[in-house]
C-alpha cells in the first residue's frame, strides 16, 4: 500500500519552510528551507521540494497540503504583504498534482501551533496564572508583524488571524513621539509594523542616528542594506550604543503593544511571542524593558501580571499549525 503524505509550509517574506510527513505515523519524511528571492513563484519552490530525493525515496502520494502565508487570505487566495507573490490554492493544486491545497494566515497557523509546544520550546517571561481553555495570543515580529489569537471551542481551539499589525502605532514617551513624526514624514500612515519588524528596527536605528547626529561608517551602512534588522540586533548585542538604544525602543514598543492586545483579548491561556526576531534577542527580552512596558497600564497593571507570557524558542509554530491543518484534511 502506498504511503500517504501531507505537505505543510510556512511561507514568509524571506523564506519558505516546507515539510512532508507521514499521515499514518506523523513521522517526518523531509524538511527544507528555501530563500524566496531565489525563486520566481511558490509553485517553483514546492515543485522542487516534492522532487527532492528524500521525498521521492518515501514513494508516497500527497493526501493534502496546508500553507501558512504571510498575508490576508480567504483560504483560497493570498497576495503576500511583503513579497510580490499572488498565491492561488486551486492553481497550486493543479500545477503540483495535489488533491487539495488550503491557505491560512501564518499567525493563524501559529495560534494553532503554540498549543503543541512543550515547556522546553518556550522561555517564560512571566508565569502569570494560566487558565485552561482561555484565549491565546500570538505576536510575531519578523519581516513584518503578525498577530493572531485562538479561542476555545467544545471541539478544541479555533484560531483566527488579524491585521492588527497595520493599526496605528501609539507612542508611549517623548522619543517615541519623535519617532512617530519621523516615520510619518516617510510613510504617511505609521502602523505598528513600521516599528515592530526587521525594517522597523532599521528605521528606529536610522532615526536615532539622525537625532544624535551620529556618523555611520560605510561598513555599518552596507550591513544595514544587506541584513536589515539582524544587523541592528547583532550590533546591539556587541554593545554598539545607537543599536542598543534602538533595540530598547523596539522592546518598549513591543511590550506596550502586547499589553494593549492583552487588555483587548484577556488571553489567560497565554501570550506567545514568536517570529524571526524575538528568539534572537532573548537576553534583551529578559532585561525587564519589555515587561515594564507590558504592565504599564496604571489601574490594570495587576490584571496584566496574571497573564502567562512566553517566548517561543525551540521550533516554528507556523509550520506546526499548518501541519495540523493538513493532517485534519488528510484524514
Amino acid at each position: 500500500m502506498t504511503e500517504r503524505l501531507i505537505l505543510a509550509a510556512d511561507i514568509g517574506a524571506t523564506n519558505a519552510r516546507v515539510l512532508a510527513e507521514s499521515v499514518a505515523s506523523h513521522a517526518l519524511v523531509h524538511q527544507a528551507v528555501y530563500r524566496n528571492a531565489d525563486y520566481a513563484s511558490l509553485s517553483e519552490v514546492l515543485a522542487g521540494f516534492m522532487a527532492s530525493p528524500e521525498v521521492r525515496a518515501a514513494g508516497g502520494d500527497f493526501a493534502s497540503a496546508a500553507l501558512a502565508v504571510a498575508g490576508p487570505t480567504d483560504g483560497l487566495h493570498c497576495r503576500m504583504t511583503n513579497l510580490p507573490w499572488d498565491i492561488d490554492a486551486r492553481e497550486l493544486a493543479q500545477q503540483l498534482g495535489l488533491p487539495s491545497v488550503r491557505l491560512l494566515n501564518d499567525v493563524q497557523a501559529a495560534a494553532h501551533g503554540v498549543g503543541q509546544l512543550t515547556s522546553v520550546q518556550l522561555a517564560r517571561l512571566q508565569a502569570g496564572s494560566g487558565v485552561p481553555g482561555a484565549p491565546r495570543l500570538v505576536i510575531a515580529p519578523g519581516s513584518g508583524l503578525g498577530i493572531g489569537f485562538a479561542i476555545s471551542q467544545p471541539s478544541g481551539y479555533l484560531a483566527f488571524p488579524s491585521e492588527a499589525g497595520h493599526a496605528d502605532f501609539a507612542p508611549c514617551d517623548e522619543v517615541q513621539c519623535e519617532l512617530l513624526e519621523h516615520l510619518r514624514g516617510r510613510f504617511g500612515h505609521v502602523s505598528w509594523e513600521r516599528v515592530l519588524s526587521g525594517p522597523g528596527l532599521v528605521s528606529i536605528f536610522e532615526f536615532l542616528a539622525m537625532r544624535k547626529h551620529a556618523t555611520l561608517t560605510s561598513d555599518i551602512l552596507q550591513d544595514l542594506e544587506q541584513r536589515g534588522g539582524q544587523a541592528v540586533t547583532e550590533a546591539a548585542l556587541r554593545g554598539h550604543q545607537t543599536a542598543r538604544s534602538a533595540l530598547s525602543i523596539f522592546l518598549a514598543a513591543y511590550g506596550s503593544l502586547a499589553g494593549n492586545l492583552a487588555l483587548t483579548l484577556l488571553p489567560r491561556g497565554g501570550i506567545f511571542l514568536a517570529g524571526g526576531i524575538t528568539p534572537q534577542i532573548m537576553d534583551a527580552m529578559s532585561d525587564g524593558t519589555f515587561m515594564r512596558a507590558f504592565t504599564a497600564k496604571e489601574r490594570f497593571a495587576d490584571l496584566l501580571a496574571q497573564f502567562p507570557v512566553h517566548v517561543v524558542t525551540g521550533c516554528n509554530p507556523n509550520l506546526l499549525g499548518a501541519a495540523m491543518i493538513a493532517r485534519h484534511f488528510a484524514s
